[in-house]
């Protein structure tokens, strides 16, 4: 009577080793709900999940860049509307002067305006000037003060900021100009103020003093006007801003629904059914304990048992 040979013990390990890769994948299949934790584990349909995977990781890539671009389009809209408010604010002050027929106070509020326009034109986003043309690390205006404007041959020499405006793909066919050069939006209003400090600083004209003369008058009704319509070229820039940063949000919410539906196709061929998942760790687990005891029993049967 044969009582135990080597085939007995291989088929036995054999049939544990393939109930226990069987538990495994099962097992992981319950933590992961998906079928397989690799491509290779998808056989045929490898190369259709892996081209779903492609086409939902390019999509995810543009949602970043639309993300970047809305910030830096709503640091736009915080800049032009700062500049624009200062262009207001100067208008509002020459208004007054006329009103009262004073300018001693005239220059001083001129000069927290040209702060605030100084404010918008060198705006930073996330360190970097936006209207500086490609000039990441120089404030786009070198200017501080009307006087050191004044000093200049012409209001454009303010301007150091580059030529190049910034472009950004948002999504695979769409390539958009976001950028807007600080020369572009503030050397008409930088010549504004220029023309009122020279003015003032000229001694045959000025200075502004209490009460205005009616040369003084005159140039100033024709400034407050000047702002007014410089105003309104403003209002242009924040609009196309704004144009801008519409595209960009209706652009980021189809590329939303781009993902959503091709994240919802890799699931639909790589999630696992969790109930047959469970019942198969289930059937695994029996699978292994019956093998470990087939090679239990293996191992007390033996010719000196026998023979006790």
């Amino acid at each position: 009577m044969r009582i135990s040979t080597a085939e007995s013990w291989s088929n036995a390990l054999n049939n544990l080793m393939t109930a226990q890769t069987r538990q495994e994948s099962a097992n992981n299949q319950v933590s992961t709900q998906k079928i397989a934790t690799d491509l290779a584990g998808y056989g045929r349909t490898s190369e259709i999940i892996a081209s779903y995977q492609s086409s939902l990781s390019r999509t995810n890539s543009y949602i970043d860049v639309t993300q970047t671009v809305s910030a830096r389009l709503n640091s736009q809209d915080i800049a032009l509307t700062t500049t624009g408010d200062a262009v207001t604010s100067a208008k509002d002050s020459i208004m007054s002067s006329l009103a009262n027929a004073t300018g001693t106070t005239l220059i001083l509020e001129l000069q927290g305006s040209f702060s605030a326009a100084l404010s918008g034109l060198n705006y930073r986003h996330n360190g970097q000037y936006l209207f500086n043309g490609g000039n990441d690390n120089d404030a786009p205006v070198s200017v501080n003060s009307l006087s050191q404007l004044a000093a200049l041959p012409a209001a454009a020499d303010a301007f150091t900021n580059g030529t190049v405006k910034k472009s950004s793909q948002i999504d695979a066919g769409t390539t958009i100009q976001t950028g807007m050069l600080a020369s572009d939006i503030g050397t008409q209003l930088m010549d504004l103020y220029k023309q009122i400090q020279n003015y003032n600083d000229d001694p045959t004209t000025g200075p502004f003093a209490d009460p205005l003369t009616d040369g003084q008058k005159d140039f100033l009704t024709t400034k407050a006007q000047e702002f007014s319509k410089l105003y309104d070229q403003t209002l242009q820039f924040s609009a196309l801003n704004g144009t801008m940063q519409k595209r960009v949000e209706n652009t980021q919410t189809s590329l939303k629904g781009q993902a959503d539906s091709m994240s919802q196709l890799v699931d639909d061929r790589t999630s696992a059914d969790m109930a047959t998942a469970y019942s198969n760790l289930q059937q695994a687990q029996v699978a292994v304990q019956a093998s470990a005891q087939v090679l239990a029993n293996l191992n007390q049967t033996s010719l000196l048992n026998l023979l006790k």
